[in-house]
């Protein structure tokens, strides 16, 4: 069919509110806050008609540290401009100490921060614009800061759309992974933070005083690194920000969007099952980006879908919104594994439920092969007799991992995704099935419990789930990490006990896929997963116990055949249409995996750097940064991470570069952090300081 009738069907079917008004911008207006603070919003406004000139109009608040004049100044101006012309007023706010906003970020997703949220709200519900109903959106940190105010219950907010963002900081977020300490994504984000918290409030909406201002929040800004450091265990740290356990705290109207590939998917499955409030989410491949081009494919015009969400909760059409299935997901099939692939192969299912109606638990029991670390996945339904006990031995390797994604999440390129699983595949135990002689719809979340056995009081198990080609090829479906310490609590975990067989329990990220006839299940179990999460320190043998009663099992969640299901509706897919603004140049990104033999080292290096020319066509903003990570399997403890990261903004006479560099290291006992900052302003150094610190390993 033709992509255009689909779109014909999808507005018949998914109506929305087209462009009917002209947009003004206002840059810089101040929202007052309670602490005295006036904050920094970009606001698009619709001009009403001359048959109604008083119309009033929703607004829309995205809430970011993401600086709104330089670094998403194209962005944001484009998505304002198309909301606007829909009849949404758009407010782009710095979230305090970032960008343009006065104060100091003194971490992500303070209290005070979240109520500032709360505030802007009702500033934007009292404008005479404005009719009062108010609703949030972003990605990532912007779907966050929604959630988070939402749970504060403003008076006037209606709605939130999320996108790609989490309910709980401590079990999905970039922090940690498991009770692990993440690598790749930590870093990435850590040290890029502490680079773009230097830059410089734009100058001339600070008058004079903005060169002591920039000073001032140079002096008095933290590296949030080292406090997330500080908190390895679940609490009260963690709870600030997070929407679990109290998800009947939000009574907005809630639509998630997520992705298979991105690291926050099982949140907006656990708000889909957890909340009370109006709530449905749409669940395709895609990585950590935008559904209209995120890959893997199939994209879809999600901006459309979110003005139908907001046309129904802002607006008040009765637009069927709340009528449609609750979860739209995408069901892939295998695909050659590839790190950037366009699309998969498969179909979109509709469920009223999450999870879905009539899914099943089946059982494979992990047994013995014919070789080492080569055994089988024997279904449970036809081989109802446990396996004889055996033990299946293997040892701690730190640098295990490198042919899976450069992140827990996958992102824009050097953040690809899993490659052919067998080089990582021969150094562990994996388990693979017989051919199955039907289609297999795994569609959930695939827990893994183990009988494990260990020499070390700390370790990590890291399962992944694959799905065999008749060709050998093995791709991963899915994977789960645990800190073994945390085998019975986040809050408070406790040691291994060498010797003794521990039953613990590893559910993987959710996923829907479709196991083909001639295709086998294979499940690997290693103890590390590099450069995703950080090894875990003391040599080891590790053992699986397998067969008896309590033997290894991977326990799925099946969809069978007839199970429940709604029609699902068309999408829009061609693209919505959104002004470009601005030019990007970009270097050829990196990611290099160099193996060391004379150090018996492993060291994944990653590069990306690239310049905007913002949408005024003159100032310019250089972003980039070059990470390198470092494991050895003989020397566990001593891992390494180094980051470089460089802006250089040049708006006018002004010229601002910043160098940000950091490290942490690691020995049996302790991480040691370094960050340092180096900021030059008309090409003469302006301010420079060094943090280090030492943090004690707490069963990490």
């Amino acid at each position: 069919m033709d992509p255009r009738e689909g779109d014909a069907a999808a507005e018949v079917v998914r109506p929305a509110s087209p462009p009917r008004h002209d947009v003004r911008a206002l840059h810089n207006v101040r929202i007052p806050v309670s602490d005295g603070l006036e904050l920094s919003a970009n606001l698009w406004l619709p001009v009403p008609g001359p048959d109604a000139p008083d119309q009033p109009f929703p607004a829309i608040l995205e809430m970011i540290p993401y600086r709104k004049d330089d670094w998403r100044a194209a962005a944001d101006r484009a998505r304002g401009e198309w909301l606007a012309a829909r009849g949404y007023a758009f407010c782009r706010l710095d979230v305090r100490g970032t960008g343009s906003s006065p104060g100091i970020a003194l971490d992500e997703y303070t209290a005070r921060e979240t109520q500032d949220g709360f505030e802007a709200v009702a500033w934007l519900a009292a404008q005479p614009w404005c009719t009062g109903r108010i609703g949030m959106w972003g990605m990532s940190y912007g779907a966050f800061t929604s959630v988070q105010v939402a749970k504060l219950r403003p008076p006037s907010l209606a709605a939130i759309l999320l996108v790609m963002g989490t309910d709980d900081r401590y079990l999905t977020d970039i922090h940690f992974v498991g009770g692990c300490v993440t690598v790749s994504e930590l870093s990435q984000y850590a040290v890029s933070m502490v680079g773009m918290n230097a830059l410089p409030p734009w100058p001339a909406y600070r008058g004079e005083g903005w060169v002591e201002e920039w000073r001032d929040r140079l002096e008095r800004t933290p590296v949030w690194l080292f406090e997330w450091l500080r908190q390895q265990h679940d609490g009260s740290y963690w709870r600030q920000g997070s929407l679990a356990p109290d998800y009947e705290a939000v009574e907005a109207a809630i639509f998630s969007i997520g992705g298979w590939m991105d690291e926050y998917v099982d949140a907006a499955l656990r708000i889909q099952q957890h909340a009370r409030a109006p709530r449905r989410a749409l669940i395709g491949n895609w990585i950590h980006s935008f559904p209209d081009d995120a890959y893997p494919g199939p994209n879809l015009d999600w901006l459309h879908e979110s003005v139908r969400f907001f046309d129904r909760w802002l607006k008040g059409i009765e637009n069927g919104w709340e009528d449609e299935p609750a979860v739209e997901l995408f069901r892939h099939e295998f695909a050659p594994p590839e790190p950037f692939p366009a699309a998969w192969p498969g179909e979109w299912l509709a469920l009223d439920t999450w999870p879905p109606p009539g899914v099943e638990e089946r059982t494979w029991q992990l047994a013995p092969g014919p070789l080492p670390l080569v055994g089988e996945l024997r279904d449970g339904g036809s081989a109802p007799a446990p396996a004889p006990p055996a033990v299946e031995r293997f040892e701690h390797r730190a640098t295990t991992g490198t042919r899976a994604s450069l992140s827990w999440g996958g992102g824009s390129a050097p953040n690809g995704l899993s490659r052919d699983l067998r080089p990582d595949e021969s150094f562990v135990p994996v388990f693979t099935s017989s051919p199955l002689d039907a289609p297999l719809d795994v569609v959930g979340v695939a827990v893994a419990e183990l009988a494990w056995e260990s020499s070390a009081p700390v370790a990590t198990a890291v399962v992944r789930l694959s799905d065999v080609d008749p060709d050998g090829t093995s791709a991963q479906v899915t994977a789960g990490i645990l800190n073994l310490t945390h085998r019975d609590s986040h809050e408070e975990p406790s040691p291994l006990e060498p010797g003794a067989v521990h039953r613990v329990r590893v559910p993987m990220r959710a996923t829907a896929h479709r196991f083909l006839p001639g295709h086998r299940l294979r499940l690997s179990v290693a103890s590390a997963y590099w450069p995703v999460i950080w090894p875990s320190p003391f040599p080891a043998e590790h053992c699986l116990h397998l067969g008896g009663e309590d033997g290894s099992r991977l326990v799925l969640p099946v969809l069978p055949p007839g199970a429940p299901a709604r029609e699902m509706p068309p999408f829009k897919t061609t693209p919505a249409g959104l002004a470009e603004y601005g030019q990007f140049r970009e270097e050829p990104p990196v990611w290099q995996i160099v193996e060391d033999v004379l150090a018996g080292t492993v060291t994944v290096v990653t590069r990306e750097f690239g310049e905007q020319v913002l949408p005024d066509g003159a100032a310019t903003l250089l972003s980039g940064e070059e990470l390198r990570m470092t494991a050895s399997d003989a020397d566990p403890a001593h891992a390494r991470m180094e980051n470089e990261v460089e802006y250089r903004l040049q708006v006018g006479d002004v010229d601002v570069q910043i160098d940000a560099s950091g490290s942490l290291t690691s020995t049996e006992t302790d991480f040691a952090m370094t960050v340092d900052l180096r900021v030059r302003l008309g090409g003469d150094p302006f301010f420079e300081r060094s943090w280090s610190e030492t943090i004690p390993r707490r069963l990490v």
